[in-house]
């Protein structure tokens, strides 16, 4: 990608959709160097960077995930499968993520963002027993900063935890040490569909300013 080829921070941002069509066709290791890179650029509580990141390119790793991810999808959402003749959006939305479930093991690439384990401080000290959760707050900007370059790159992505269904079975087979969680899944590939204007709610709806219930209309 040339300078001249970004599409900037804000046309990525507002289009900047889920995209769960993609090709099977490899990424490149450039391309996955650049979103490595510019995920451990996020910022993170006291610069502690506890993200780590499982890259998964390789067949025997990628049928792993893609199998056990469809059998939850299924078993989560198999029921709701809309009709084939039914092109409203919910359906539509419903269609791509068992779509990405079937074809799950045929994504290039997927990026499994872990945390290091750490005690938020609202946990008491005699309240902390077994396995602290991963530090959410110190790896969602790197996530974020996965997306945006995925966008920038002109590659499709999603983020989805139902990894959460099958983590002990993922922690055994990619050998994920015990004091890492895994935060989000990430799968990446060359979109199959078109980036595009994103439907969101206008600010009126979701801002509230000094005190909860006040709003502002748009200058």
């Amino acid at each position: 990608m040339t300078a001249d080829s970004d599409p900037g921070l804000f046309e990525c941002m507002f289009s900047m959709r889920a995209m769960r069509r993609l090709k099977p066709d490899p990424v490149p290791p450039e391309m996955i160097a650049k979103i490595l890179e510019a995920a451990t650029q996020a910022p993170s509580g006291q610069n502690t960077q506890r993200w780590a990141f499982l890259v998964i390119t390789e067949e025997e790793g990628r049928t792993f995930f893609g199998q056990n991810y469809r059998d939850w999808i299924y078993r989560l959402m198999g029921d709701r499968a809309p009709p084939e003749d039914d092109n409203s959006k919910p359906a539509r939305q419903m269609k791509a993520a068992l779509h990405l479930a079937d074809h799950m093991h045929e994504v290039p690439l997927i990026i499994l963002a872990c945390g290091k384990r750490d005690w938020p401080f609202v946990v008491p000290q005699e309240e902390r027993v077994g396995l602290a959760p991963p530090s959410y707050g110190s790896i969602y900007p790197a996530v974020q900063n996965i997306l945006l370059t995925c966008r920038g790159l002109g590659l499709g992505a999603s983020l989805t935890t139902v990894h959460q269904m099958f983590e002990p079975e993922l922690r055994e087979f990619f050998e994920i040490p015990e004091d890492y969680g895994v935060v989000a899944s990430i799968p990446i590939g060359f979109p199959l569909g078109n980036f595009g204007p994103v439907t969101r709610d206008p600010i009126s709806k979701k801002a509230h300013y000094e005190k909860w219930g006040q709003q502002r209309e748009a200058p």
